[in-house]
């Protein structure tokens, strides 16, 4: 469907525009089908366009001469232009409840990103805390692993001696050993001797080791 001004409807018909709301004031009941407003500009229909014709045609002439009648449509002009003042009113208002939630939400958005700061920054310093603690205690551990191999070696020293007198006495305890009196060796017989020729032969040819194993 297409929609006319009623600038484009007044010339399309050569009258006024004033002649026109005239017309459509007159025609209300049949033509609010046919209107539509539209950013305070009234508009009219193909066939709201067509009514208008026709009663224009069969009323020529007292269109022009009934100059009370602009009055009226001058009327219905204020009255739109009232509305489209309410309109702008309602608009201006809903754009300044938009721009105070947009407001109040950036401010709730720098909340938010100070308080990230703050924790960020709370967080770095729990760190570096932390971060001491931990090579407190590592020094801490590391000095008591030297007190304790120092002690160890002082314990260590101590108990070499202490083994050394326990052995002592355990020597000392032991029973002395038996003592035999000194007797002189049992002289070997001559292998030689008062033996056969052949014997002593022998020896001195086969068995001469015997006689070097004699004292004298």
């Amino acid at each position: 469907m297409k929609w006319l001004k009623v600038a484009q409807v007044a010339e399309d018909l050569g009258v006024s525009k004033a002649a026109v709301y005239k017309r459509i004031k007159s025609l209300q009941e049949k033509l609010t089908p046919h209107l539509r407003q539209e950013n305070g500009k009234t508009f009219v229909s193909t066939e709201g366009f067509n009514m208008l014709q026709q009663s224009m045609r069969s009323k020529e002439g007292t269109l022009w001469e009934d100059r009370p009648a602009e009055t009226k449509v001058e009327t219905t002009l204020n009255q739109h232009s009232t509305e489209s003042l309410k309109l702008n009113e309602t608009f201006n208002q809903l754009v300044d409840e938009m721009k105070g939630e947009l407001k109040q939400k950036n401010q709730t958005i720098d909340k938010l990103l100070l308080q990230m700061e703050e924790d960020r920054k709370r967080q770095a310093e729990e760190r570096q805390r932390t971060d001491t603690i931990i090579m407190k205690l590592a020094h801490d551990l590391e000095a008591t692993r030297k007190s304790a191999l120092a002690i160890e070696a002082k314990v260590d020293a101590l108990a070499k001696p202490l083994s050394q007198e326990i052995k002592l006495k355990e020597v000392l305890q032991k029973p002395a050993p038996e003592v035999r009196p000194w007797e002189p060796p049992v002289k070997a017989t001559n292998p030689i001797v008062n033996k056969p020729w052949y014997k002593k032969l022998w020896v001195q040819v086969f068995e001469p080791w015997k006689l070097r194993q004699q004292p004298y």
